[in-house]
């Protein structure tokens, strides 16, 4: 067995969940032993490493954004999730990115049917059903690979989509999309107290790693690096390349809404489960409708 660190930080603002990750990683050298990190944070809008807010993100949003230091989309972030990190040494990950998910996603597949959801991976997020439940983020941080995901309890669809861009009529679509292609675990049964929660997914960590986990408490120069990384965590940089699926967003890896002009006309097309599901062809004053 691998002695393994459990760190469990409450209720956190959102730059500093973040920042938390990215700065123990940062702070590890190659025999650190592995930690598992969970915690809350505050509502806000999380863009992946590659992402703009200005091209993602309405002007002014409701909540706060920032942008973290792994990949995947833009992702609704608020108390109703419980977030967890693995912060593993590369030299004990698998050695190709290309299977982290397969691994960082075991123990939550193993939790959720734990608790009589049967989720499966598919690619990098979990699905129940025909809808996901729980997307991944991931990249090398320093010397560590850093894999995280999260317990999606509510999912605050219409606020969600009352923050990406687009015109008014998009996002009435987006909201009735995400909706059709994404769940949450109050839709399926009554939400677990957290220690029970976080017991049960502890227990499915150390027997799908071989980890002995020990909670334990961030180091004094973990708390520098993450001041650090806190410090240096912009929340959008001033340009605008291209959204990640131009004219939209994409809900799950077989479903997107985009919205388009094409020969004087606006096309706005909803695609759930690779079938088109609603198209309309407006003039271009239509189209906030």
């Amino acid at each position: 067995m691998t002695a393994a660190r459990f760190l469990d930080t409450g209720l956190l603002p959102p730059q500093r969940l973040h920042a938390s990750y990215a700065g123990i990683a940062g702070a590890a050298v190659p025999g650190s032993a592995p930690a598992l990190l969970w915690g809350r944070a505050t509502a806000h809008l999380c863009l992946g490493q590659s992402q703009s807010a200005a091209c993602e993100l309405v002007a002014r949003p409701a909540v706060p954004v920032l942008r973290r230091p792994l990949g995947g989309g833009t992702v609704w972030v608020d108390e109703h999730q419980y977030i967890y990190a693995y912060i593993v040494p590369l030299c004990q990950a698998p050695r190709r990115p290309a299977e982290w998910a397969a691994w960082g996603l075991r123990p939550a597949v193993a939790t959720f049917r734990a608790f009589g959801l049967d989720v499966e991976q598919r690619g990098e997020d979990l699905w129940l059903g025909n809808r996901k439940i729980a997307g991944s983020g991931s990249a090398t941080l320093g010397s560590c690979a850093v894999f995280a995901s999260s317990f999606l309890m509510r999912f605050p669809h219409e606020r969600f989509a009352g923050c990406v861009a687009g015109s008014a009529g998009f996002r009435s679509w987006l909201s009735a999309g995400l909706a059709a292609t994404m769940t949450d675990w109050s839709s399926h049964g009554a939400i677990p107290a957290e220690a029970r929660l976080r017991a049960a997914f502890v227990a499915a960590t150390e027997a799908a790693f071989g980890w002995t986990l020990q909670a334990g408490e961030i180091r004094d120069d973990e708390r520098l690096a993450i001041a650090e990384a806190e410090t240096g965590m912009r929340e959008d940089d001033e340009g605008c390349g291209r959204r990640a699926v131009p004219g939209g967003i994409k809900l799950n890896r077989e479903s997107h809404l985009v919205e388009q002009e094409s020969e004087g006309r606006v096309v706005r097309e909803l695609v759930v489960r690779g079938m088109v599901a609603r198209r309309a062809v407006m003039l271009p004053e239509q189209g906030a409708v």
